[in-house]
C-alpha cells in the first residue's frame, strides 16, 4: 500500500512538472520520424524575435535533423517551411510563461527547459540519444 502510495504521488509530481509524454500517435505527427522537434513559448514578441535570433546563430541543427519553432504571441517562426498548425503546436506547451520542450524521431518527450533556453543542453541531450549515436557512426 505504502509502495502504490509512492508510485501514485511521484506520477502526480512528474504530470504536475509538465513532464507527461505526448499521445503515442507522436506530439506532431507530420513531423515524427523525420525531425527532432524543439518548441519554444515565448512570452511576447520581443523575446520571440531574440530566441529567433538564438536559433538561426546556433551551429549544428541541421546536423542533428531539429526542425525548431518560436511560438511568439502573434506568430510561429521555424527553419522548416511546413509549420505544422497553432493549435498543434500548443499541445507541447504543458506550463504557464516560457518552456522549452525537445521531442525525438519517436514523437516523445525528451527534454523540457523552463525560465530560459539553453540550447546546447538540448543539442547534448540528443547527442546522448540512441538514435543520434547511430545515425552519427553512418556518417
Amino acid at each position: 500500500m505504502r509502495n502504490l502510495l509512492f508510485a501514485a504521488v511521484l506520477a502526480a509530481t512528474f504530470a504536475a512538472a509538465g513532464c507527461s509524454s505526448p499521445s503515442d500517435s507522436g506530439a506532431v505527427p507530420s513531423l515524427s520520424g523525420r525531425y527532432r522537434v524543439i518548441a519554444v513559448f515565448a512570452i511576447n514578441a520581443k523575446r520571440a524575435v531574440g530566441l529567433t535570433n538564438a536559433f538561426k546563430s546556433s551551429p549544428g541543427l541541421e546536423q542533428r535533423d531539429i526542425a525548431w519553432f518560436v511560438l511568439g504571441p502573434n506568430k510561429i517562426t521555424s527553419n522548416i517551411k511546413n509549420v505544422p498548425d497553432r493549435t498543434t503546436l500548443e499541445k507541447l506547451h504543458t506550463t504557464k510563461g516560457f518552456q522549452a520542450v525537445l521531442i525525438g524521431k519517436d514523437g516523445k518527450l525528451k527534454a523540457s527547459q523552463l525560465g530560459g533556453l539553453d540550447i546546447q543542453a538540448l543539442l547534448d541531450a540528443i547527442d546522448q540519444m540512441p538514435l543520434q549515436q547511430q545515425e552519427m557512426q553512418q556518417q
